[in-house]
């Protein structure tokens, strides 16, 4: 029995609750850390920076769909709807894997802040371009049709 694929904007769901339990998942870690002689986990810091800031990357996203979608009153590219939601999730999952890689004292510890700094704006960049050129390919398919 083969469940069907969920459409990109329930993927950029998926994805939004994926970021918001983890951001509050290292919120709640970083609270419970509060006690006399408190040193403060930088990794936990950036984690919870890291899932705020993806957390707004795709809330961004969804209501671009759901915006454009509403305007237009047309249905965009699922194709490139999953390339936008699924791309930009392996590119929060690289992140994660950064920020874990450089708390284990590994060779990414040295560059480790230049490579989560240059994740989230390759998210937006990557999502907002996808997005475009998703926009514009359902206006050219729909031109080419007529």
């Amino acid at each position: 029995m083969s469940h069907p694929m969920p459409a990109p904007k329930a993927v950029l769901r998926i994805v939004i609750n994926f970021c918001l339990v983890g951001w509050g998942a290292a919120i709640i870690a970083q609270a419970s850390r509060m006690r006399p002689g408190y040193v403060r986990l930088g990794w936990l810091h950036d984690l919870a920076i890291f899932f705020f800031f993806s957390l707004v990357a795709f809330a961004l996203f969804f209501a671009e769909y759901q915006l454009v979608q509403g305007l237009t009153k047309r249905d965009l590219n699922v194709t490139l709807g999953y390339v936008q939601s699924l791309g930009c999730f392996l590119l929060v999952l690289c992140g994660l894997w950064g920020i874990y890689y450089a708390n284990g004292r590994g060779l990414a510890a040295s560059w480790y802040p230049a490579f989560t700094e240059n994740v989230l704006p390759a998210i937006y960049i990557f999502g907002h371009v996808v997005f475009v050129g998703n926009v514009i390919w359902s206006y050219v398919q729909e031109g080419s049709a007529r």
